[in-house]
């Protein structure tokens, strides 16, 4: 099956549908549903990406998601990524904030989401080498140290704003 994403404006309106690949071959502006996994002791679920993705490929993330499919919403999106990333089902969403995140080859417009989880995680091997629970500031230290995908140090700096 041959996945097709919405490509949207800087507005996030809605321009055409394209395929995944042509979406990632040209840099494509597009919709991204994330969400941080946290415990009840208030940690955040942070992975190591696979080393044969094709954007950050080994670095650490300290959020499930992906791209958003045409026509589906950011949060059906959220709940769908959750279920193939993490195997985390019916999982409670909370709405964060939405973020731009713009480079040379990974443009999208995202909400991010929580959730509160303490049940199993078990990860998608193909796109997670391994994870667990964090504390913030187990996490700024990678980031200091530069393990953190650019990508996720976009949406860690804006949680702690906010």
């Amino acid at each position: 099956m041959i996945e097709m994403v919405d490509i949207v404006d800087e507005n996030d309106n809605v321009l055409r549908a394209a395929t995944w690949q042509e979406m990632m071959d040209k840099s494509l502006l597009h919709r991204s549903a994330n969400i941080i996994v946290f415990n009840s002791k208030g940690e955040i679920y942070v992975h190591q990406r696979a080393k044969n993705l094709k954007l950050y490929p080994g670095m650490y993330d300290v959020k499930f998601g992906g791209s958003v499919r045409a026509g589906e919403s950011y949060e059906e999106a959220a709940k769908r990524e959750l279920l193939e990333e993490a195997c985390i089902k019916n999982a409670e969403l909370e709405f964060l904030f939405p973020l731009k995140f713009r480079s040379k080859s990974n443009n999208c417009n995202r909400n991010v989401f929580k959730c509160i989880y303490d049940g199993k995680i078990i990860l998608q091997k193909e796109e997670i080498a391994n994870g667990k629970f964090m504390t913030i500031d187990e996490i700024k230290k990678l980031a200091e140290e530069g393990k953190l995908s650019p990508s996720a140090i976009n949406v860690f700096e804006e949680f702690l704003k906010r």
